[in-house]
């Protein structure tokens, strides 16, 4: 028994030395992945524009006459024009020539009214005759007839344009100009009838005449 007995003590040292570990390894390191992720915002749902068609040659050509006879109109209340100078007009502002007589042509306008409108308007600063009231509307561009027609529809004092022209002729000189040479210059210079002329000189202030 003394035997087995002091053996026990020498066995359990040998175990517990058997027990025994070495110190503890630190943990390994944990491997951090990135990861990116992409979000995409919310964006208002927006219809899809409709393709517009095409614009032909023919659409293109009716704008712009529609355009041109649009501008002829509101430049026929503004002034007082015949055919010629209203195209030219429309031209001037950059319209082209052929679309300028398309729309001056298409106007409902009664160019012989014009024409009497511009005798009236052409009385009111001047002291023509009917030849320089002839003169001044076909440089304005009304035709022969147009002019003609002006004329003979408007009631014009033309033996008070005379007159008016008469004196004008009278001050155009320091002396003065006699009585032939201002009835020659109504009748030849600016075109006065003879019945004009005379009528003018008989009206003249008394000094006026040598």
């Amino acid at each position: 028994m003394k035997r087995a007995l002091t053996l026990l003590p020498v066995t359990i040292l040998l175990l517990g030395a058997c027990t025994q570990t070495g110190p503890t390894p630190p943990p390994a390191p944990t491997e951090t992945e990135t990861v990116t992720v992409s979000v995409t915002p919310d964006i208002p749902w927006v219809p899809e524009r409709p393709t517009p068609e095409p614009t032909t040659p023919g659409e293109i050509i009716t704008q712009s006459r529609d355009f041109a006879r649009a501008r002829a109109r509101e430049l026929n209340t503004q002034e007082i024009h015949s055919v010629t100078s209203l195209e030219f007009a429309l031209v001037s502002e950059g319209i082209s020539r052929e679309d300028a007589r398309w729309a001056a042509d298409s106007l409902d306008v009664d160019w012989n009214q014009n024409a009497v409108r511009a005798v009236r308007e052409l009385d009111r600063v001047t002291t023509n005759s009917r030849v320089g009231m002839l003169r001044d509307l076909k440089a304005r561009g009304f035709t022969q007839d147009e002019a003609h027609y002006g004329i003979d529809n408007s009631w014009i004092n033309y033996h008070d344009n005379a007159l008016q022209t008469a004196y004008q002729l009278h001050q155009s000189t320091e002396e003065g100009m006699l009585y032939e040479e201002i009835r020659h210059g109504l009748i030849e210079w600016y075109g006065f009838l003879p019945e004009e002329a005379d009528w003018a000189i008989d009206n003249m202030y008394p000094h006026a005449v040598g």
